[in-house]
């Protein structure tokens, strides 16, 4: 089969596409065939040595996806041969290849018949966002949350996931441009990261505060959040596309009595029990099923064009995600 996988951390040129043996499905296992992979950020942390966990060299690329299942071990129960799947990230990398074998906890059947290139993105943006809005569910109607990084392909899942729960957002974005891009594709409430930040979040809050702050930047722009956050709120951090930590000082975090989380989707679906996991990522298939959810696409690529996907999906500035599809040319099965 073909694989694209990595020989080095931090370097670029060790990712190739080679021919490699598929591997046996064991009892509890299911074998998927690819139908769609996203390109995430996170897997280029992955690349670069910076994420969470580090695979023996030379590895797999690639965490999330949809497929089809082509083989079950002998004691799988959760799925059949022929079921379309989504793929859930777990410690076994390798959705940028023809075919992954995978536990089956880490296997979803989609009931709803559906774009797979859009099912591709649900197993780690939507069901993060998802989770991330539910630091909020005991929140009154109304309540507001913050949210950085409200440009990515997350960010507009908590937009609309938000919004559902009757939730008032404010998205939090690098420029003027990214600002007017997200006004115009109906975000209410939208502020820019520069020196004015404080006053426009003043101007947006009046005398009111933010229960819950979703952060995916880190480092100073936490400064300026601080002062409009309620007692007894909660920062969520999920990533730090800055590289640096959440800092909170003390006569803030005790006197205020503010929470700070980490979060990362690969916990949860290490804990959570399956059925909560089947619950949440049915209602997620439905929502996109039904339009509600939608990821941009701005290119697909055949694992064959693997050097020319992950070029475009590392470029600032895009205006949809990248995805791997399964033949060569660039579609799905």
């Amino acid at each position: 089969m073909k694989s694209v996988q990595f020989s080095a951390f931090g370097d670029r040129d060790s990712v190739s596409l080679v021919d490699a043996a598929p591997r046996a499905v064991a009892a509890t296992e299911v074998r998927v065939g690819v139908d769609a992979a996203p390109l995430n950020p996170s897997d280029f942390l992955l690349l670069d040595g910076h994420y969470g966990i580090r695979p023996d060299l030379p590895s797999p690329a690639g965490a999330e996806g949809v497929g089809t299942v082509l083989e079950v071990g002998a004691a799988v129960t959760r799925t059949a041969v022929g079921h379309r799947v989504l793929v859930l990230p777990s410690g076994t990398l390798g959705t940028w290849q023809d075919e992954i074998v995978v536990g089956e906890r880490y296997v979803v059947a989609v009931q709803r018949d559906t774009d797979p290139v859009q099912l591709a993105s649900v197993p780690i943006n939507a069901a993060t966002a998802y989770l991330l809005v539910d630091f909020a569910a005991n929140e009154p109607e109304g309540a507001w949350i913050v949210q950085t990084a409200a440009n990515s392909g997350l960010g507009a899942f908590v937009r609309v996931l938000a919004a559902r729960a009757g939730l008032r957002l404010i998205d939090v974005v690098r420029s003027s441009a990214a600002a007017a891009a997200l006004r115009a594709d109906g975000a209410q409430y939208v502020v820019v990261s520069d020196d004015t930040l404080g006053a426009q979040l003043s101007d947006v809050l009046g005398e009111e505060q933010v229960s819950v702050v979703l952060d995916g930047v880190g480092g100073p722009l936490i400064d300026t959040l601080l002062p409009h956050i309620a007692d007894d709120g909660q920062i969520v951090s999920f990533a730090a596309l800055s590289g640096q930590p959440v800092v909170v000082p003390p006569r803030l975090l005790n006197f205020k009595g503010l929470h700070i989380h980490g979060f990362w989707l690969n916990h949860w679906l290490k804990s959570a029990p399956a059925e909560e996991i089947d619950r949440v990522y049915t209602e997620l298939i439905g929502l996109v099923a039904d339009g509600v959810l939608r990821t941009p696409v701005e290119a697909t690529y055949a694992l064959s064009q693997h050097v020319e996907a992950i070029s475009h999906a590392r470029r600032y500035g895009r205006d949809g995600k990248v995805f791997f599809t399964a033949t060569d040319d660039g579609s799905t099965r």
